[in-house]
């Protein structure tokens, strides 16, 4: 009795009082367990997705890649033209966008006929293959319009976490997941027949902007379904499944080089995923907040069958008058209630700031890891299983040590990886504090995902969380641009934004197996060890006398 009082009131209620509607739901969805059959179900099928997403949101890295090039020489090449003209490249000098100025315009293809020290900029380009859009779209020596393809997508990843954002709390998750991956699978493929470098942007853009949206929904539905001590294991399955799709993408890559058949490849398979409509059911969560009783009722008994467990009918009874309740409560705009909380607005400025640093960060080093020495596909692999590495890594980290704690480590291990380049100088130990940096800020960004949904209220986390990955797709724009900086300055942006998002990260709650808040006044009443300490010396209540209590009190 005294137990049941002391829970009722650490939830906001008072003994005597019915609990709160959050309390209903969560005594329902706790007769389902920890995980049973539902569960794994969820996350198998949630993480097929995760294995494609990685190759739309950063297909650019081979799609958009240089190939080696060099100038056309008129003198040489009057015939067909050929990237392996050995006299041709006798008459280039080691500036790779300039030749040698012929002396008249009788020139011969010989030596003597150009000037010994002047050159002219080059006019026309060889390319050794037409693999990537940078060779078929004659980008040669102009690397900047090669980058912009990438800062063009990230700069349509606001529209698309808005667009999802709205979509998934309006209309629920599931809706959300099968729009943008049709829309992911048709404008991939529609990329692909471009006639030139302009309508290759503009569909990058739109794709983008469309399709990015059916990982977020999809991962918020896994968050909700999740209980509050797997939160991080099913984190960190979709992690593994993210970085086996990176490794999958270079393999795929290297099979299919041509960035035409490379596309139509890997966005085909999105056509199929608007099928889970049929194949899913939507998050109980976000039906609860809408006031939808006998779908609430229904996905639960369901999941409950599928685990092979018994419903308490009078849990799924209050449940059901729990669902009035919240329907009526949360008519009102899911952002105006969080506007007005000054807590919920400070927490989300932290979590702007930490998502843009670690996005920055994050598609920097990624971007450049096929820039390292060696084969590109095989770096785009090694890098993409530090995914696999930092996941495995939040499964035993986070409900050890927490969420907070977890990524400020990881922000200050990346900076001072970014930042030891400047005292070391041997080869193998850059290519080993790169890969250090890469799996720190990969835990970081992994682990954002999951602490950032905790910490709203379901009526806007999906929005939220949205909103938060929005400001942080500033980073990702500037990010595709890092490989025209010198590796010094790389190294100095990289530092102080990671060690700047570890402060941040301190001035927010711990949400270790924490519930799911439901409403604003729940995600309130989490507080961060500084808040709690204040209250408690403004409001240090009397320490009652010690008494003990038998079993029957």
């Amino acid at each position: 009795m005294v137990e049941a009082a002391v829970t009722r009131a650490s939830a906001g209620g008072t003994p005597g009082k019915p609990a709160d509607t959050s309390d209903a739901l969560e005594d329902a969805l706790a007769q389902l367990g920890p995980f049973g059959f539902y569960q794994g179900y969820i996350l198998v099928m949630l993480c097929i997705p995760n294995l494609l997403a990685v190759m739309y949101s950063l297909n650019y890295v081979f799609v958009a890649d240089q190939v080696p090039f060099r100038c056309v020489v008129p003198e040489c090449e009057r015939g067909e033209v050929l990237f392996d003209n050995e006299a041709a490249q006798a008459l280039l000098p080691a500036e790779q966008c300039r030749r040698y100025e012929p002396l008249d315009h009788t020139a011969q293809c010989d030596r003597e006929h150009f000037h010994i020290n002047d050159t002219m900029a080059c006019d026309k380009f060889v390319y050794q293959t037409q693999d990537t859009i940078f060779a078929e779209f004659d980008l040669g020596c102009r690397d900047w319009m090669r980058t912009l393809v990438g800062s063009v997508r990230n700069a349509a990843l606001p529209v698309a976490l808005v667009l999802t954002g709205y979509t998934s709390d309006t209309f629920g998750r599931r809706t959300a997941f099968c729009i943008f991956s049709a829309f992911a699978g048709v404008m991939g493929i529609v990329k692909a027949f471009s006639l030139n470098y302009y309508m290759y942007l503009v569909l990058e853009f739109l794709e983008a902007a469309l399709g990015y949206g059916f990982n977020s929904a999809g991962y918020v539905l896994m968050v909700e379904m999740a209980h509050p001590s797997l939160r991080a294991v099913f984190a960190c399955a979709t992690g593994v499944a993210y970085g086996l799709g990176g490794v999958l993408f270079a393999w795929v890559a290297y099979g299919v080089p041509y960035w035409r058949h490379l596309l139509w490849t890997i966005h085909s398979l999105a056509l199929l995923l608007p099928l889970y409509y049929m194949l899913l059911d939507e998050s109980p969560r976000w039906l609860h907040a809408k006031g939808n009783v006998a779908k609430t009722d229904a996905v639960i008994r369901k999941a409950a069958a599928w685990n092979k467990v018994v419903v308490d009918e009078e849990v799924m009874q209050r449940l059901g008058e729990s669902v009035k309740v919240e329907g009526e409560a949360l008519k009102e705009s899911p952002w105006r209630s969080v506007v007005r909380s000054r807590v919920l607005l400070l927490r989300f400025a932290v979590c702007c700031w930490c998502w843009a640093a670690t996005a920055f960060v994050y598609y920097g080093l990624t971007i450049n890891s096929v820039s390292l020495s060696g084969n590109k596909h095989v770096n785009f692999a090694l890098n993409m299983s530090m995914e696999i590495a930092a996941s495995v890594l939040i499964m035993m980290a986070l409900e050890r040590i927490g969420r907070r704690m977890c990524i400020f480590l990881a922000f200050l291990l990346c900076g001072v990886a970014c930042v030891s380049p400047f005292f070391v100088t041997h080869p193998g130990t850059l290519l080993g504090l790169f890969f250090v940096g890469k799996l720190a800020i990969t835990f970081a960004f992994n682990s954002l995902y999951v602490f950032t949904a905790e910490l709203y209220p379901t009526h806007a986390r999906s929005s939220a969380l949205a909103a938060c990955s929005l400001v942080g797709r500033l980073g990702s724009v500037l990010a595709p641009q890092t490989p025209l900086l010198s590796l010094s300055v790389q190294a100095v942006l990289y530092g102080v934004c990671t060690c700047s998002a570890a402060l941040a990260i301190l001035l927010t709650p711990e949400t270790r197996r924490a519930r799911l808040p439901q409403r604003v006044a729940d995600a309130e009443r989490m507080r961060t060890d500084a808040e709690r300490l204040d209250d408690a010396l403004a409001h240090r209540p009397p320490a009652p006398p010690p008494r003990y209590l038998s079993a029957d009190s």
